[in-house]
């Protein structure tokens, strides 16, 4: 009983044949298009003949300065919310304590900006912490408009000057120290 032989292991490599010939004449037909519709567009000629002697330059530009506009912005925007209306209550506080009046065993908080980007206020965070100084930002409501406040402290009476004149050479403003409620 003799079997004859199946190819069934040599016709699917015929028919893997079969269909990389198609992809590829394919392939082959498709670049041809594409190249006949390249070449079959008409390309525009110069009608008129340009002296070149009579084309001026373009003006070279100038270089761009590496001051950052912020600087200057800043400044002028100031850092702080707007003063409460007239017809607002305004909170009660202490007045603003000088710093020689200040008591070594009370605690006082700074205010090292107030933004109204959420951002901005983080990016003074950022800068306190890099010269060692823990602040939080506070979230605030001022005329409807949300401010974002960076504080200082609860602290001690005794650190609030060396603190100020630290910010002071940093280029960081702060408000006049309040006595903290907490």
């Amino acid at each position: 009983m003799n079997r004859p032989r199946s190819s069934g292991g040599n016709r699917g490599a015929k028919w893997a044949l079969l269909i990389a010939l198609v992809l590829l004449v394919g392939m082959v037909v498709l670049l041809a298009r594409l190249t006949a519709e390249n070449n079959s567009r008409p390309t525009e000629a110069p009608t008129a003949q340009t002296d070149t002697r009579s084309v001026e330059k373009p003006p070279e530009k100038q270089p761009v300065s590496p001051e950052f506009q912020f600087y200057t912005l800043l400044p002028e925007e100031g850092n702080r919310p707007p003063r409460p209306a007239a017809d607002e209550p305004a909170t009660p506080t202490e007045p603003p304590a000088e710093s020689s009046d200040l008591k070594s065993e009370a605690r006082y908080v700074l205010q090292a900006g107030s933004f109204s980007k959420a951002r901005d206020a983080e990016a003074r965070k950022a800068k306190l912490a890099l010269l060692g100084v823990e602040s939080r930002i506070d979230p605030v409501e001022v005329r409807g408009q949300r401010y974002h406040r960076v504080i200082l402290g609860p602290l001690p009476g005794k650190d609030i000057a060396a603190l100020r004149r630290q910010l002071d050479q940093a280029g960081i403003e702060t408000t006049e120290p309040r006595r903290s409620d907490g």
